[in-house]
């Protein structure tokens, strides 16, 4: 065979295995259904033969992240803005969850030493708006010792 035909026979067959065609087989089956396949089943005569393109390569948006073709400089412009958008929603996210844990760990502590604290024994002061100095009595010790404890239930868990 000369180069010319090896040639024009190697085209031939890169436009066909470039965009493949399938044709699809449509028939009737003995309950009257209709049925479609690739190759129909032995003894049975395809009515119509259907020819159906491949799907597309789907674009660089719908692939889950997998390009198949370059990024165009303003589609690279466009994913670094996403990536950049969503790191910096995640350290928004991470800085407020370590607040929160900070918060929470400083309030247990807090209502910890006042429980311990009353829990201690001794005479309890307090002061009124004056800055004069009082002395809780037991039963207002008790009832400071339950809100404790229900602090260090709620801060502690």
């Amino acid at each position: 065979m000369n180069r010319t035909a090896m040639i024009v026979v190697a085209s031939t067959a890169a436009l066909f295995l470039a965009n493949p065609a399938v044709a699809i087989c449509k028939w009737k089956d003995a309950n009257g259904r209709t049925q479609y396949a690739d190759q129909p089943p032995p003894g049975v005569k395809c009515n119509e033969s259907i020819k159906v393109q491949p799907p597309a390569a789907a674009s660089s948006s719908h692939n889950d992240g997998a390009a198949p073709f370059p990024l165009n400089p303003q589609e690279k412009e466009m994913e670094f803005r996403k990536r950049r958008l969503e790191r910096e929603e995640a350290d928004k996210k991470y800085e407020l969850d370590r607040a929160l844990t900070e918060a929470k760990k400083t309030n247990c502590e807090n209502a910890r030493n006042r429980f311990n604290g009353l829990q201690g024994g001794g005479r309890v002061v307090r002061f009124d708006a004056n800055g004069q100095r009082f002395f809780l009595s037991d039963e207002e010790v008790e009832a400071e010792i339950a809100q404790a404890r229900k602090q260090v239930d709620q801060y502690c868990r």
